[in-house]
């Protein structure tokens, strides 16, 4: 534990010295964020509701939901490619740690502050929108969308860590990355809710890991969704974590087999 607190703070400390360019980035965001509420606020009209959803639901929807996505993503998919790619997986693996702590702890560290400065820049965003924001101070539904999000994040490691192996077959995955990243969102609910789409859809999207990460919890946030309906979620994400955890062992052993076998 203490190798892994160590390696955490020296890539916090690293990306300090990045601190502009976060910045940077969060000014991005926050005007992506703006624009798809302006968007929204277009769209509405003079309708009352969209789906069951009244304008003031879904800007806080929006608004929510990016604090929720930008508290979980990370880039570690890249990492892992580009280590093996290079050839820096060698060096990696004569560690007194395994490579797949080394690099979930340097991911961590890694995007700690710009996670920090995200959240910080979406709180800024739901300020300036806070007349059309729902606020709910429930503690039971912010615990249960507490425990979502700490899994979805967990959840998120273990499958970029996976998609970064693809690395040992093929040559190029940011192509494959970029593809990944737009599915998940589309069936998180990032681009606008599922609930929008035909409920075969939406059972679906509740049976993989992605509408745990921001449709799912500003359900429970909105109380369009039920604390039981919440726990089963939490249920399914465990399987999830599970699973990805033994996948990605069976890949490791076998990519790095191949690894070897080329002499990379």
């Amino acid at each position: 534990m203490k190798k892994i607190l160590t390696i955490i703070k020296a890539f916090w400390q690293r990306a300090l010295t990045y601190r502009f360019t976060i910045f940077a980035y969060r000014v991005g965001e926050m005007g992506e964020v703006a624009v798809l509420v302006l968007m929204w606020s277009a769209i509405y009209g003079g309708q009352h509701t969209i789906s069951g959803l009244t304008l003031k639901e879904m800007i806080t929807y929006v608004l929510i939901g990016n604090i929720f996505y930008v508290m979980i993503r990370n880039f570690l998919a890249s990492l892992v490619a580009g280590d093996i790619k290079d050839g820096n997986l060698s060096m990696a693996l004569v560690r007194p740690m395994s490579y797949f702590s080394f690099i979930i702890s340097r991911e961590i560290g890694r995007i700690s502050v710009a996670t920090i400065m995200s959240i910080l820049s979406q709180a800024v965003v739901i300020l300036f929108f806070a007349g059309s924001f729902i606020w709910n101070f429930n503690i039971l539904r912010i615990l249960l969308i507490a425990a979502m999000v700490i899994l979805a994040f967990i959840t998120e490691l273990l499958l970029s860590y996976l998609v970064g192996l693809i690395a040992f077959w093929v040559d190029e995955t940011d192509g494959l990355y970029a593809t990944i990243e737009r599915v998940k969102k589309f069936f998180s609910g990032g681009y606008f809710p599922i609930s929008l789409l035909p409920l075969a859809f939406v059972k679906v999207s509740f049976l993989l890991p992605f509408a745990y990460s921001f449709f799912v919890p500003a359900q429970i946030y909105l109380n369009k969704m039920s604390l039981m309906a919440g726990v089963k979620g939490l249920l399914v994400q465990i399987v999830w974590i599970a699973a990805l955890y033994g996948i990605i062992k069976i890949v490791w052993n076998r990519g790095l087999k191949r690894y070897e076998g080329v002499g990379i």
